[in-house]
């Protein structure tokens, strides 16, 4: 299927690529085996069969990180197919959403592993992981989750390669956020995490550290990675209306390493003692307005 990509070689737009189609060029292999069939000038033939041959290389060498950066957004997916079992997802959740807030947990799957870290416990130990990784998937990352773990970690950028879900999902007709996506296509999460949002999970971790509040921090970490084992099936879902097959795990084996996973309790070094802050009260009056409306899991 990747070596099917051409929408990013240098002239093909889309009516040069349904040129090619008509030729009966619809590969690289294609290409670089009858370059005279090409419909293009003698320069921009030799430029474009420069740029197959790299990606074609950057291939034969598992270099992702390559082919994430060359491929036209449109054809990102195929990453994602032909490295499937090479893919692990992430999502983090931060202080909030300005140039200033902290990451307060990261969760990531990888090699059917669930993986947490917290801040002021372990959350270091990400970048360990991070550089056992070949492609790094997520929903939104290149906007939000990425820079926030380069700035947040001091890093020029992350040692793998990257696909954010949420522009192959837009270039699929399917707009909006991961949750809305889940709904429409059929996708469940748990009962108690529904009606769970990133707004809830700043006030969780508000509670977690001002109040010592264990069940809110284990909702979070559970929010979290419900996040990250959504995007498993989210990418196997696109995959299979590509006419792919992957190897995903059933939805119930993926939900129960949300169970089977012992997440621990220590105490952060710089929980205080104060009474619960203004934040807390609202999140409060936030659950309640969950509850009138129907949409609060307890």
């Amino acid at each position: 299927m990747i070596r099917k990509a051409l929408r990013h070689l240098p002239g093909v737009g889309p009516e040069r690529l349904r040129r090619f189609e008509e030729r009966g060029l619809n590969t690289w292999e294609d290409l670089l085996g009858r370059p005279n069939d090409i419909p293009l000038p003698s320069g921009q033939r030799q430029l474009l069969l420069q740029h197959v041959k790299e990606a074609a290389n950057a291939l034969s060498r598992g270099d992702l990180t390559y082919l994430t950066k060359a491929l036209a957004p449109q054809d990102q997916w195929r990453i994602l197919q032909h490295a499937f079992d090479k893919a692990a997802y992430f999502d983090i959740e931060t202080t909030g959403l300005g140039p200033d807030s902290l990451i307060t947990v990261i969760a990531c799957l990888h090699q059917n592993q669930l993986h947490t870290f917290v801040q002021g416990e372990n959350l270091d130990d990400f970048l360990d992981l991070l550089d056992e990784i070949e492609l790094l998937v997520s929903f939104n990352g290149a906007s939000f989750d990425v820079p926030q773990v380069e700035r947040g970690f001091h890093i020029a950028g992350i040692p793998c390669a990257h696909v954010d879900l949420r522009w192959v999902c837009y270039h699929e007709k399917m707009t909006g956020g991961l949750k809305s996506i889940e709904h429409r296509l059929g996708i469940q999460r748990p009962q108690d995490l529904h009606g769970v949002d990133g707004e809830e999970a700043v006030w969780l971790w508000e509670d977690w550290i001002r109040a010592h509040d264990r069940e809110a921090r284990e909702r979070l970490l559970r929010y979290c990675a419900a996040d990250v084992l959504s995007l498993q099936l989210l990418a196997a879902r696109i995959l299979s209306e590509k006419q792919c097959n992957v190897c995903c795990p059933a939805p119930d084996d993926l939900w129960s390493l949300l169970h089977a996973q012992d997440q621990g309790f220590a105490t952060p070094t710089h929980v205080s003692e104060a009474e619960p802050s203004p934040l807390t009260s609202q999140r409060r009056l936030h659950r309640k307005l969950q509850t009138l409306r129907g949409t609060d899991p307890a």
